[in-house]
């Protein structure tokens, strides 16, 4: 819904040719077109925040159609690694206050 296309033209009064409408009738369209705005505005914000669920918090590329990416669903993080030909999950992040320390967890428990 664009709000450019609901504009109305302001039509003279009959018989004052070329007259300016009185302070009424533009505070009456004013109001009008600014809760037309909030109101879509409150709308969009809703759409957006019900989509938020998958975020990609960062990537890094490997090389050669290869990449390691941390995403988060919902409150969970996990670590992916992916090629052209798959994307593979390679752990779930624990809450870690760095990424370096999370990293040097899942190391230790390869060694």
């Amino acid at each position: 819904m664009n709000i450019l296309s609901q504009a109305e033209v302001i039509q003279p009064a009959a018989g004052k040719a070329g007259s300016v409408p009185n302070i009424g009738d533009w505070s009456q369209t004013l109001l009008v077109r600014v809760w037309s705005a909030l109101r879509w505005i409150r709308q969009r914000a809703r759409a957006q925040q019900a989509r938020k669920n998958l975020r990609v918090c960062e990537t890094v590329s490997l090389g050669e159609k290869r990449f390691v990416a941390v995403v988060q669903v919902d409150e969970e993080r996990f670590l992916i690694g992916g090629s052209s030909g798959a994307v593979s999950l390679l752990t779930r992040l624990h809450e870690a206050k760095s990424f370096a320390a999370a990293l040097e967890r899942e190391a230790g428990k390869i060694s």
